[in-house]
């Protein structure tokens, strides 16, 4: 898909929260601008620090198609993460660009299960290396007595308990009638404070939305603990939406 630029969108407001200078912008099935009324695509851009702002792009109706980086609200150089995602809304694959190439390792994923099945390593958009890590032999992980994954506060229980005061079911999700299972990948480090989250299983930009919600205001979580002292570890947490 070439790239959008914002001078030629249109602009529409989901909810207001100007000062968070997010903005909403939608499509046709020919990705030219259009009203909700015949929108197929959305896209949602919005500022993660004063050098980063993020960009979006949704089915209208539907999981993410990509989610990217730049290092500007115009989008004139990509620069970050770039994430995309299969129909079934799971990342597809992962890639890492600076300055507007591609540097650094990306990720072809295998789907449902998110495992790595490739990895490439670019210089400048150049591809340097490229390795099929399912015909690769994997190291042996040492394990440890005193092992402990990391986990929300009280468990299942207490995750359960935290849902159910906090989840809220979004207006735009409930009255499409629109539903599923999101998942957040995120990392729990050392002192138990989530980080970097990202979804890795989208269902439509309201619920994703609330499953970020939910995670980045979760708290401390307690962190895993390996070989005597606390460690970092990854976490897929899925997230359920289910109408009555």
């Amino acid at each position: 898909m070439k790239k959008l630029p914002l001078y030629f969108l249109v602009c529409f407001t989901l909810k207001a929260r100007s000062q968070e200078k997010e903005s909403f912008y939608v499509f046709d099935a020919n990705w030219k601008p259009t009203k909700i009324e015949t929108a197929h695509f959305l896209l949602h851009t919005y500022p993660l620090n004063d050098t980063c702002w993020q960009w979006d792009f949704y089915h209208f109706t539907g999981p993410l198609i990509k989610s990217e980086q730049y290092r500007d609200k115009d989008g004139n150089e990509i620069n970050g993460v770039s994430y995309h995602y299969n129909a079934k809304g799971f990342i597809d694959s992962v890639a890492h660009f600076s300055e507007g190439k591609r540097n650094g390792e990306s990720y072809k994923l295998s789907g449902d299960s998110l495992n790595h099945r490739i990895r490439f390593l670019y210089r400048n958009d150049t591809l340097m290396e490229k390795f099929d890590l399912d015909t690769v032999k994997k190291d042996s992980v040492p394990s440890f007595k005193d092992e402990k994954e990391s986990e929300f506060p009280g468990g299942l229980k207490g995750w359960s308990k935290y849902l159910l005061g906090n989840l809220k079911y979004p207006e735009r999700a409930m009255s499409g009638n629109i539903q599923g299972q999101a998942v957040v990948r995120f990392i729990v480090d050392k002192e138990g404070f989530v980080i970097e989250p990202v979804i890795s299983r989208s269902v439509e930009y309201s619920i994703d939305a609330e499953a970020m919600r939910i995670i980045k205001n979760s708290g401390k979580w307690q962190p895993a603990f390996q070989n005597g002292h606390n460690v970092k570890s990854y976490k897929q947490q899925p997230i359920n939406f289910r109408l009555e």
